[in-house]
């Protein structure tokens, strides 16, 4: 593909349509919904997404244009967001449980962090802050 995805939409399945700056266009469908939203983090669409280049919509959750656009937005929610929480409370904001088995996302977390404590994420080494990342990554579907 020489295009970039500049806007996209969604069907009744599901499936996300992507536009190209050139006016073409290509379905993303099947796959988790992480992956056909190019969103790892599986974000809403909010102020955080918007400033990273959200390009559509599916439901509450952002779409952006490729994959990495989707992991810098993930990344900008937890150094923002979710900075001064510890797991729990930053579980609690991002998966709350209205919708999301929270205590199973939680034990997945701190399993794979490391973080059994209540430190804040802006107190995570380096290497808990990637492995925080790619937990919620594998989490969410990718």
């Amino acid at each position: 593909m020489n295009g970039r995805f500049i806007k996209a939409r969604t069907n009744a399945r599901r499936s996300v349509i992507y536009t190209t700056d050139d006016g073409r266009e290509f379905k993303y469908s099947g796959g988790d919904l992480a992956w056909r939203m190019n969103n790892p983090g599986d974000l809403w669409s909010d102020k955080v997404s918007k400033r990273n280049g959200q390009i559509g919509k599916l439901g509450n959750f952002a779409i952006f244009p490729d994959y990495q656009t989707g992991h810098n937005a993930l990344l900008d929610s937890l150094k923002t967001t979710h900075w001064n929480r510890s797991l729990e409370q930053m579980i609690g904001k991002y998966a709350p449980e209205s919708e999301n088995e929270t205590k199973k996302y939680l034990r997945f977390l701190r399993n794979r962090t490391g973080v059994k404590d209540d430190r804040k994420i802006k107190d995570f080494t380096p290497a808990q802050f990637e492995k925080l990342w790619q937990a919620i990554h594998a989490y969410e579907g990718l």
